[in-house]
């Protein structure tokens, strides 16, 4: 068996209501990349956009930065070998059950994510 590095992160709250601040959505986005070397060439495109006068904060953040910083972001990530997973769950379609606590949504929406990951479709 093959040693890969899974990344997630996810969007929305556990709001079911329709009230203003709520979430439609509940999205779980893992990335997938068979080493670490993701993190070696976006450590080095900060050193040269640090060399080139380009301020940055701690972090790249694709809201915030500017589109220059981006547009060499992105040119970074296209020479990757790397699979996007996302699940997105639309909350007032998840059965009643599901409703009755945030840890029974939680573990419900990692729980199909991971199973269709792990299976590699």
């Amino acid at each position: 068996m093959s040693r890969v590095f899974v990344f997630a992160d996810e969007a929305g709250n556990f709001d079911f209501s329709r009230r203003a601040g709520a979430s439609r959505y509940f999205i779980l986005v893992t990335l997938t990349l068979p080493d670490c070397s993701a993190g070696l060439a976006l450590l080095e495109l900060r050193r040269e956009l640090a060399w080139e006068g380009m301020g940055l904060d701690c972090e790249f953040h694709a809201t915030e930065d500017k589109q220059a910083v981006r547009d060499r972001v992105f040119a970074v990530i296209k020479r990757l070998a790397l699979r996007i997973d996302a699940t997105i769950l639309e909350k007032c379609k998840a059965q009643p059950q599901i409703r009755t606590s945030d840890d029974e949504f939680y573990k419900f929406a990692w729980f199909y994510h991971m199973k269709h990951l792990a299976r590699g479709s």
